[in-house]
């Protein structure tokens, strides 16, 4: 069982302001993690177009989307640090590793399988609904707009997507936060994120748009934006979970007083 707390519905702008209030007090630390993000896409990003699939870039943004909370986990130490008074460093996400890392390399697991589904998904539209889909940028962007094919495709791709997006968000929403800062377990975790989702369904339904529509803003500046807006929706994210306060609760094994 999991305590949460309840927020306000305005909570998500309030996350977006900490987080904010965060990078501006550790700028190089924050945009550094996440230029180190921005450079890596952009590698995959010319590596797809060096081998003629460029049409694929869209499939491995939007994968991306579902694994960042995973890879976010070493941002949760810069507002650790100004809550323990001190001045963040980049030494600090790189010594100070959580102490369940088996169970944020599970939930990590778990978040890949949904990319590495989303990638077989979009292989089987494509094969099914528009096999003579053409690969490149500019060709494909005409065809999936003015072909009925190619409207398909887009159309059930999108639906597709967002519908594993919104479980990818539901299962990390608190979880990675909560595994970095508590003694829990990744079901526990996962509980917690549930438990927030449903429990205050306008609350995280309005911050999963907030959090579209940065990621996609960041991404549509040729992937320079993300520098800024993954680790601000990261620390977002961690101010999310001190709003929650999620709390396991003992049970009833560990509670139950010894028998005389």
């Amino acid at each position: 069982m999991v305590h949460l707390k309840h927020v306000r519905r305005d909570a998500p702008w309030a996350w977006l302001k900490a987080g904010w209030q965060d990078i501006i007090r550790a700028p190089r630390v924050t945009v550094g993690y996440g230029l180190i993000f921005v450079g890596a896409g952009a590698l995959i990003v010319l590596g797809l177009n060096a081998i003629g699939f460029a049409s694929a870039v869209p499939v491995a943004l939007s994968g991306f989307a579902l694994v960042a909370p995973a890879l976010a986990i070493g941002i949760y130490q810069v507002p650790r640090a100004i809550e323990r008074g001190e001045k963040p460093r980049f030494r600090f996400i790189i010594s100070r590793f959580p102490s369940r890392l088996s169970q944020i390399g599970f939930l990590s697991l778990l978040l890949l399988m949904l990319f590495l589904l989303w990638v077989r998904i979009a292989q089987f539209l494509l094969v099914a609904l528009a096999p003579d889909t053409p690969l490149l940028p500019g060709p494909f962007l005409e065809y999936a707009l003015s072909d009925p094919a190619g409207l398909s495709l887009m159309v059930i791709g999108t639906a597709i997507g967002a519908v594993l997006a919104a479980v990818a968000f539901s299962m990390s929403a608190l979880a990675f936060p909560m595994l970095v800062d508590q003694d829990v377990d990744a079901v526990t975790a996962l509980v917690a994120s549930f438990k927030a989702v449903i429990g205050q369904p306008f609350v995280m339904l309005t911050w999963a748009w907030l959090i579209a529509f940065m990621m996609a803003a960041g991404s549509a500046v040729f992937l320079i934006g993300l520098a800024v807006t993954f680790p601000w929706v990261a620390l977002a994210t961690w101010h999310a979970y001190r709003d929650f306060s999620p709390e396991a609760a003992p049970s009833a094994s560990s509670s139950a007083s010894p028998s005389a």
